[in-house]
């Protein structure tokens, strides 16, 4: 009788075992989310970025316009993040990498991911001005819908006229509120 009840004891404790492992592997482990950096930009590449020569190089060139910024290089991208609110040198990280002398590189599209606030100037025009910094940018909101009053968002846009001389435009891809 005392084998019985261990024995099945023993496969009641062993399905208890399965049973809350699967669980909490189903559930994943509790990692807490990394908090959003105050600026990213992403650099679309294509080319080589595989070999370390490339990949060092690329970084270098990113690191040397970000006044700061950490650069990270992936197989199809430059992420350049900036931490702390500060100017963020969005013409000079951009140009290191278009201007590049690399055999087989091409920047391929810019995304700027920010906080801050949107505004109309006196002029009519809309503009993204970074949170703590005062830099702006000219603002094309397309068919995002703009959010109230000057309230706190975070902007994705894609950068436009960095192929050109002239100043840079944001043109926005999703406005969030920023809480």
């Amino acid at each position: 009788m005392i084998r019985v009840r261990l024995g099945h004891s023993i496969c009641i404790g062993a399905i208890a075992a399965i049973v809350l492992t699967a669980h909490i592997s189903a559930a994943g482990p509790r990692v807490p989310e990394a908090q959003s950096p105050f600026a990213r930009v992403y650099l679309a590449l294509r080319g080589c970025t595989s070999c370390s020569h490339c990949r060092t190089t690329i970084r270098q060139m990113a690191r040397a316009g970000s006044n700061g910024g950490e650069a990270r290089v992936t197989s199809d991208a430059v992420e350049v993040r900036y931490t702390k609110p500060q100017v963020v040198p969005l013409r000079d990280v951009i140009r290191r990498l278009a201007e590049n002398r690399l055999h087989d590189l091409t920047l391929i599209d810019v995304l700027f991911e920010a906080d801050g606030t949107i505004a109309t100037t006196s002029a009519g025009a809309t503009t993204f001005t970074l949170k703590g910094t005062g830099q702006s940018f000219p603002l094309n909101l397309a068919s995002v819908p703009r959010p109230g009053g000057g309230a706190p968002v975070r902007l994705i846009a894609a950068v436009e006229g960095w192929r050109e001389k002239g100043a840079l435009t944001l043109v926005a891809r999703q406005v969030h509120s920023a809480t």
